[in-house]
């Protein structure tokens, strides 16, 4: 259906707006502007169809559903996209990209939203662009002439787990056979849990000739044999593999385009993805490739286990919780005394330490309690944050294209089916998903334990970059906005570099944010 088919067939015979049709439009690489008054949708002034260009429907592609005066803007689970949406009292504009939607000038970042952000403090369709929501895969945005812009997850309405499946491989090789890949693909491959059993299971259904296996890894950091255990694994099992060595100049490169809706920590690694995949399209003789992508994995199911899960035990099931209060000091090999100390002491959201005490004081939340932070929130929270992290594209249509199957449907339900006490004891976290899919491949690689750090090449990064990195958070926005606290960031900043701090995220959230608001002043 074109974009002019889609208009006539909101009217009636008699030119009314229709009632009891459903119309669905794929949202392509067309911005599109919705008019609240009469339900039409037209490209943007300026935009016309070109041949190609609005994709059929398919059951992961974005749409826009219109009934009557009401509108929904469907983003399916799987989709590995955002949609924008910059919302007027008449009108709504809807984008693939950020720069589609916005208004030069006008939907700024803001400074409300850049602080919620900081401080873990966020809603879903959040973005930190002044009137600028977005759809991240897995929800949908109800619009409607004078009511307020509403947005729900499929995630939500995940509590019906009685048909789930009991074997984690076979739902990772049936999303696959579903996939039409291209006679060649890449799996993005650390040798971990996730992505070796994406590897066995991309195998299973494909063939071992037609994956390439890439994994980055920085030499002098402290998982140097991450590339020769993955190495080992791909030669097991007989797939193409090779290393990309991580130098530190390719972290906190200055951002390119599209932007993203909110700061995330693949933009510190934005040229690292670049490289790999340009690596991977090279040697599977493929644009764009497919990347086969493990990421979302450790958030479904709740890897590292938030000590606040412990809470729920305790007041769930108090017969397990000293059992499962050994179980968590040994896995993380801690005392008990700490892990106590943490139960107590653990806020969901805590404050970003970088904060100047004046907005620290005007940002606090209520202190922590022993009933707050229960499992459920906990975990459906780790899900979402997969799901949008796995939303944003750090790289363009034309170079690759993203498929991450822990954020599927299928698999979230498997992770839901667990009790959070379930998945680990003293020795592994993702026990039931590592028993089944060992099983079902009849291999002990899943059980690796550790995997590959950054911190080192992160250090050095900082260490290499401080001439650029340091008047960006001190001279740039952030600053003006007298958000930062100088003498905090100087003296962890110096810290981390020398080698001293270890992996910071406080650190990491206040540079890639940083890193995103040089990007809009140079780009747009």
């Amino acid at each position: 259906m074109t974009l002019k088919h889609l208009t006539d067939a909101l009217r009636d015979d008699d030119n009314n707006s229709c009632t009891n049709r459903i119309v669905h439009q794929p949202i392509g690489r067309i911005p599109l502007l919705i008019s609240l008054d009469d339900s039409s949708i037209r490209p943007l002034q300026g935009q016309t169809p070109l041949s190609g260009m609005v994709p059929r429907r398919n059951a992961r592609a974005p749409y826009i559903e219109a009934k009557g005066g009401k509108i929904k803007v469907r983003n399916p689970l799987g989709s590995c996209r955002e949609i924008y949406l910059r919302v007027t009292s008449s009108s709504v504009r809807v984008g693939s990209t950020l720069e589609e939607v916005i208004e030069k000038g006008t939907n700024t970042p803001a400074l409300e939203k850049v602080v919620a952000h900081l401080n873990n403090d966020t809603t879903l369709g959040f973005s930190i662009w002044r009137d600028v929501h977005v759809i991240p895969a897995g929800s949908v945005a109800h619009l409607q002439r004078g009511e307020v812009l509403h947005i729900t997850s499929e995630l939500d309405s995940m509590h019906d787990i009685s048909n789930t499946s009991d074997n984690p491989a076979a739902i990772l090789e049936e999303l696959l056979q579903q996939e039409a890949l291209t006679e060649r693909f890449g799996v993005a491959f650390s040798g971990g849990c996730d992505s070796t059993s994406l590897l066995y299971a991309a195998a299973a259904v494909y063939g071992v000739e037609q994956p390439v296996a890439c994994t980055w890894y920085f030499p002098g950091g402290s998982a140097h044999d991450d590339a020769q255990i993955a190495s080992a694994i791909a030669d097991e099992l007989g797939v193409e593999h090779f290393s990309l060595t991580l130098s530190e100049d390719l972290l906190f490169s200055p951002i390119q385009g599209p932007l993203p809706a909110a700061p995330s920590t693949a933009l510190a690694f934005q040229a690292v993805i670049y490289q790999l995949a340009e690596e991977l399209s090279i040697r599977t003789n493929t644009r764009p490739v497919t990347i086969l992508d493990g990421h979302g994995g450790d958030q479904i199911f709740l890897d590292p286990v938030p000590v606040a899960s412990l809470r729920n035990t305790l007041l769930s099931q108090p017969s397990a919780f000293a059992r499962k209060l050994r179980h968590y000091a040994q896995l993380y090999s801690v005392s008990y005394i700490r892990v106590l100390r943490a139960i107590m002491k653990s806020s969901p959201n805590p404050i970003n330490k970088f904060l100047r005490d004046e907005v620290i004081a005007s940002s606090r939340q209520d202190g922590p309690s022993l009933t707050v932070a229960r499992n459920e929130p906990i975990r459906r929270a780790w899900m979402q944050d997969a799901i949008n992290e796995n939303s944003y594209r750090v790289i363009c249509d034309e170079r690759a294209q993203y498929l991450r199957p822990f954020t599927q449907e299928e698999m979230l339900r498997y992770a839901l089916s667990f009790p959070t006490d379930a998945l680990y004891d003293n020795n592994y976290t993702r026990l039931p998903f590592r028993q089944k899919v060992a099983k079902h491949y009849n291999t002990s690689a899943i059980f690796r334990r550790r995997k590959g750090s950054v911190t080192g090449a992160f250090q050095k990064a900082l260490w290499n970059n401080r001439a650029y990195l340091e008047p960006l958070v001190l001279e740039g926005q952030l600053a003006h906005w007298g958000l930062i606290d100088r003498e905090r960031f100087r003296d962890v900043y110096n810290q981390t570099a020398l080698g001293c701090g270890g992996f910071d995220y406080d650190l990491l959230k206040l540079l890639t944010t940083a890193l995103l608001l040089d990007a809009y002043q140079r780009l747009l």
